[in-house]
C-alpha cells in the first residue's frame, strides 16, 4: 500500500503548477460567468449593450446553440445548468480563489466535488456539440469545441488530482 501512496503523490513543483492553473481557471471564470454565461438567463432589457453585442457576435459567428438570448424551450436543461452556475458555482469560485491563494489544506474536497459536478455537466453539452443536429460547419464545431473543452478538461484533472490528494494520506495508513 505504501508504494501505491508514493506513486499517487506529486512533486511540490507539480502541486504548485496545478494550484496555479486552478487559480487562473477560477479567477477568470468569475468575469466570464458574469459577462457571458448568465446572459441567456436575463431579459435583454437589462443586459448592457456591449455584452449584448458580444453575445450576438459569438452566437452568429460560431452558431453556439446554447448561448443565444431569448426563450428556448428546447434548452431548458442547459438554462438550468446556467442557473446552477450562477447560484452555486459563482459563490464557490470566490472560495476557490481564496483557498488556492492561501493554499488551504482543506481545499481538495470542495475542488473534488466541483470538478466532478462540472465534468459531468459538460458531457451533454459536448455531446450535443459533437453529435447533435445543430447545423454547424466543421470549423464552427471545432471552434465551439475549443471554447467548451477546457471547461471539461480542467475540472476533470481537478477532480482526479483532488481525489488523489484526499485519499493518498489514507492509503499510507494501511
Amino acid at each position: 500500500m505504501e508504494q501505491i501512496a508514493y506513486l499517487l503523490t506529486i512533486s511540490a513543483m507539480t502541486r504548485q503548477l496545478l494550484d496555479y492553473v486552478y487559480l487562473i481557471y477560477f479567477a477568470t471564470h468569475i468575469p466570464i460567468t458574469l459577462a457571458v454565461d448568465i446572459l441567456p438567463l436575463l431579459p435583454t432589457s437589462i443586459i448592457p449593450q456591449p455584452l449584448l453585442a458580444l453575445n450576438r457576435f459569438l452566437t452568429a459567428t460560431l452558431k453556439d446553440p446554447f448561448m443565444g438570448i431569448g426563450p428556448r424551450s428546447d434548452l431548458v436543461w442547459f438554462r438550468s445548468l446556467l442557473a446552477c452556475e450562477l447560484f452555486l458555482q459563482l459563490p464557490f469560485f470566490f472560495y476557490a480563489v481564496h483557498a488556492l491563494r492561501k493554499r488551504l489544506p482543506q481545499r481538495f474536497l470542495p475542488l473534488l466535488v466541483y470538478g466532478v459536478h462540472v465534468a459531468t455537466t459538460m458531457a451533454p453539452v459536448l455531446g450535443t456539440l459533437a453529435f447533435g443536429d445543430i447545423g454547424r460547419s466543421c470549423m464552427q464545431r471545432m471552434m465551439l469545441g475549443a471554447m467548451y473543452v477546457p471547461y471539461l478538461l480542467v475540472p476533470l484533472i481537478m477532480a482526479v488530482d483532488s481525489f488523489i490528494q484526499c485519499t493518498a494520506p489514507k492509503l499510507k495508513s494501511f
